[in-house]
């Protein structure tokens, strides 16, 4: 795999290429006399050798969580989805150790709830405020009052919000972080919140 990764990588690269390897992430049980050491540091393992982790650009790794708030229910209390936790644990981009979340549905709608995702992306922006059960995004010329729990509806009624939205997330998470804006702790992932192997992408 080592070799064939080494000639590979000339080639996707200037077919502009992306190459994805998928892998299960696997509880970390290692031997020896720094097995202990070893087992806090990186509590996963992904089987096949570490050959294949020195080709990759970018390595993701996708954990389920325990929470019981972390799970989607429906209107009679069923569990019908769980979130996502994301982190990049290793990237030549400048991104390593990022993180975010996101919540995927199962059964008859299986798929991703991006746009609940969104929400929680721009909760630290200073132009959205709460007050009680009601929140404002408050922009130079343009202001919004909505309930958390309206937030897909009016992603998916209302261009104009979706637009401010999308803006504001441009500003929050990628403009701030390539200018090196705020606190950098605010960009990572909590180990804590790492809690459940899942699948990793590469």
């Amino acid at each position: 795999m080592a070799k064939g990764m080494s000639k590979l990588t000339i080639p996707i690269a200037d077919k502009q290429a992306t190459f994805i390897v998928l892998n299960q992430l696997k509880t970390n049980i290692p031997q020896g006399p720094t097995a202990r050491i070893v087992a806090m540091t990186t509590p996963f393992i992904t089987p096949g050798g570490k050959a294949m982790h020195y080709a990759y650009s970018l390595r993701i790794w996708l954990t389920g969580r325990k929470a019981k708030s972390s799970f989607v229910v429906d209107e009679k209390g069923f569990r019908i989805g769980s979130e996502v936790k994301i982190k990049l644990e290793k990237s030549r981009f400048g991104t390593q150790g990022r993180s975010c979340a996101f919540r995927i549905l199962w059964g008859n709608e299986i798929g991703i709830r991006d746009e609940e995702s969104w929400f929680d992306a721009i909760k630290s922006s200073e132009h959205l405020t709460s007050a009680g059960a009601w929140y404002t995004l408050k922009l130079d010329d343009y202001e919004k009052k909505f309930q958390p729990s309206k937030w897909t509806q009016l992603i998916s009624t209302d261009d104009e919000f979706k637009s401010r939205v999308m803006r504001l997330m441009d500003e929050e998470i990628i403009q701030k972080f390539d200018k090196r804006e705020g606190s950098a702790d605010a960009y990572y992932a909590e180990p804590e919140d790492l809690t459940v192997p899942h699948k990793e992408k590469s």
